[in-house]
């Protein structure tokens, strides 16, 4: 009963990583609880995705994995398409846009048919962007093998990068089972990436290409972090021109006692968890949190010299929390159900919100426009409304406007042209309503 306790208080992230020939599920506490318990590991031996349900399944039980905790997904480099790219700073008004019309000259497949994330920062006049691309058809299979085993995937991200949110700068490498990786990170930035497949055991071809991508790259970071090496280590560091000294091989064991939190920043990270799941989750903590509270208050109240009264106030109390566990999973098992309709609800919320705000927009510039003015075409969003007409003067069209209550910031767009006798003119206003 206690450890059920802990878990109920103590929410986890379980980080789950793909590789050729195993797999590895990694346990790590939340919060305050990070403070008092160690990360736990366990391996499994890997061979095909349909093994993975069966996996998933065990290594829930064996952790005491809770409805509440957080299921990441880390993968091979070979299923990502990572880009790092340049646009003016004037594209962050569209910016969704236009790093998808950016990423087409990039990604050999429609993105309509693929998840994307990426992050921004701003240098000058220009915005650094970093992007991150699956197709939906490579994380569908694995979607599935979590679902099948009642596990939810809060997102995915590259497995060897968790390494680099760890330990910084350097070159990472990871090797085994036929298939081979290598990523340069600098500055929480993704560098350069490269992999390949190879069935000869000889065959070195993968490492020669290696080093000559890595041959092009200025200011190299010296440290070379190997993971699952199949080589020698001396044989991996002359292939790829870095000093045998500065290479170290990582591993889960010899790493547990560093915190160890996922941290993915830069867009290298792809949420799976679409926004009606994450309400549920949050309703499923309620019940929860619920249940922990009856029991803190009831362990208060129950005095202590009756020993005989407090195991039964136990008894009852861890009944109740079985319960509202139990409740909890029958909401986790309807949320394919109840997904259309919260999308469906949410849609026409949303429209009808939207609708009267546009009414009411239309009706007072209709009476702050003079007259003698017309107004051919009318825009609102964001609190934001644009308007395109002609007048005699377009100056006393924007003082009429600007003295309405329900505009500010009134400006002109674009600047005013003659056509004949009028004015013609485009006109921005910010709306309070």
């Amino acid at each position: 009963m206690f450890e059920r306790i802990l878990n109920a208080c103590f929410n986890s992230d379980f980080i789950v990583f793909v590789l050729p020939d195993r797999v590895i599920v990694r346990k790590v506490r939340r919060g305050l609880a990070s403070l008092v318990f160690r990360e736990s590991t366990l391996e499994y031996s890997y061979s095909h995705q349909t093994e993975l349900p069966r996996i998933l399944e065990m290594a829930g039980k064996s952790l005491s994995s809770q409805p509440s905790d957080r299921w990441f997904l880390g993968l091979p480099l070979k299923y990502f398409t990572l880009v790092n790219l340049t646009l003016p700073r004037a594209a962050q008004e569209n910016l969704d846009e236009a790093v998808k019309y950016a990423l087409m000259r990039h990604v050999p497949y429609d993105l309509e048919h693929a998840h994307l994330n990426y992050d921004k920062s701003l240098r000058q006049d220009y915005l650094d962007i970093s992007a991150m691309v699956i197709p939906k058809d490579s994380i569908k299979p694995y979607l599935k093998a979590a679902s099948a085993a009642g596990v939810t995937l809060h997102s995915t991200f590259p497995s060897i990068l968790y390494w680099a949110r760890l330990k910084g700068d350097g070159v990472y490498l990871s090797m085994g089972d036929g298939y081979g990786e290598v990523m340069v990170h600098i500055q929480d930035r993704i560098v350069l990436q490269n992999w390949g497949q190879h069935r000869a055991k000889n065959d070195h071809s993968f490492l020669e290409e290696s080093s000559r991508l890595l041959s092009n790259i200025p200011n190299l970071p010296s440290s070379l972090y190997i993971w699952q090496g199949a080589e020698k280590n001396e044989y991996i560091c002359s292939a790829l021109g870095v000093n045998p000294e500065k290479a170290k091989f990582l591993d889960f064991q010899a790493s547990d006692g560093q915190k160890q939190v996922l941290n993915l920043s830069r867009g290298y990270e792809i949420n799976l968890l679409p926004a009606w799941i994450v309400k549920q989750q949050k309703l499923k903590s309620y019940f929860i949190y619920g249940g922990v509270l009856f029991v803190a208050v009831c362990i208060l109240v129950v005095p202590v010299s009756k020993l005989a009264g407090q195991k039964r106030h136990l008894t009852k109390i861890e009944k109740k929390i079985e319960d509202i566990q139990e409740q909890a999973e029958d909401l986790h098992s309807l949320r394919e159900q109840s997904r259309r309709t919260m999308d469906n609800l949410e849609s026409i919320a949303e429209m009808k919100k939207a609708y009267p705000s546009v009414i009411s927009v239309l009706s007072e510039l209709t009476r702050a426009v003079p007259e003698t003015a017309w107004v051919h075409s009318m825009t609102f969003s964001d609190n934001t409304v644009t308007i395109q007409g002609e007048a005699e003067s377009a100056t006393s069209v924007m003082e009429s406007v600007e003295n309405s209550a329900v505009f500010s910031e009134v400006r002109f767009s674009s600047p005013v042209t003659k056509s004949g006798n009028y004015e013609r003119f485009a006109m921005v206003a910010k709306v309070s309503i």
